[in-house]
């Protein structure tokens, strides 16, 4: 009688056990939006990006309202590259809350960086969208100027690219960007003339004169016999107008007897 009482009571306390154990991990699974976004920033400052990821989304899944995910997951995006999806979940933060914290820096810093990587593998559509998005938010940072030139100067559009880049210098006032927006104006001249479009590189190079006229830099030997006869003129005089400024850029005294 008391083996089967005992045998009774043991197995009740298994069943209590096992019972008070299934509750405690019904508790321990359980999520919330904060717990959630607590972990996925705690991976994301540990740069384990594909497992915060997960998390980050399911924080909205729960909560879609929850701008802060969104930014955290666009600098997960960033992180790894993909900056599609970087862009994409910031700008639903900007769109959900402007003025959050770190709402648009995030978004500012993904479109840069889309748009410098859409220029690096020619999307320059997605670049040109990217870099006018960018200017929408700071519409006086020479950067977004020099990015839509470089996009305008790879779809082939060369007098919306001066226009950029003569936008680039004007607010280019601490001369932080005047290197690389003086190196891309001439790349768009040459790239014209290689093109056949003597008028637009005329228009380019007589550009890059005006800015700068004593500074060297490499003009593509390819790009020497581009331009037509009726054009040549004001080419070689732009030309003929920079070596005079500094005779030692070799590359448009070639480009110059080439047109002759």
């Amino acid at each position: 009688m008391r083996g089967r009482r005992g045998r009774g009571m043991t197995m009740v306390a298994c069943l209590l056990m096992t019972s008070l154990a299934a509750g405690c991990a019904g508790v321990a699974v359980k999520e919330t939006p904060d717990t959630l976004m607590k972990d996925g920033q705690k991976l994301y400052l540990a740069k384990q990006y594909d497992e915060a990821i997960p998390k980050l989304e399911r924080v909205i899944e729960l909560d879609s309202t929850r701008w802060p995910a969104y930014v955290a997951l666009a600098r997960c995006y960033m992180a790894k590259g993909n900056f599609t999806l970087a862009v994409t979940n910031a700008r639903i933060a900007y769109q959900a809350e402007p003025g959050g914290e770190d709402v648009l820096q995030a978004f500012s810093e993904a479109l840069l960086a889309g748009g410098t990587e859409a220029l690096r593998t020619a999307r320059f559509t997605l670049a040109l969208a990217d870099f006018t998005d960018y200017l929408s938010l700071h519409p006086n940072d020479a950067h977004g100027f020099l990015g839509v030139a470089q996009a305008y100067t790879g779809e082939g559009r060369y007098a919306d690219a001066l226009a950029a880049f003569t936008r680039g210098f004007e607010r280019d006032r601490s001369g932080a960007l005047r290197e690389a927006l003086l190196q891309a104006l001439l790349d768009s001249g040459t790239q014209a003339l290689h093109q056949g479009q003597a008028k637009s590189a005329v228009a380019l190079l007589q550009e890059y004169v005006h800015q700068e006229p004593g500074t060297p830099r490499a003009i593509s030997p390819s790009a020497r016999r581009s331009s037509p006869p009726a054009i040549a003129p004001t080419l070689a005089g732009a030309l003929g107008r920079a070596l005079q400024l500094n005779p030692g850029q070799r590359e448009a005294s070639d480009l110059l007897g080439g047109l002759r």
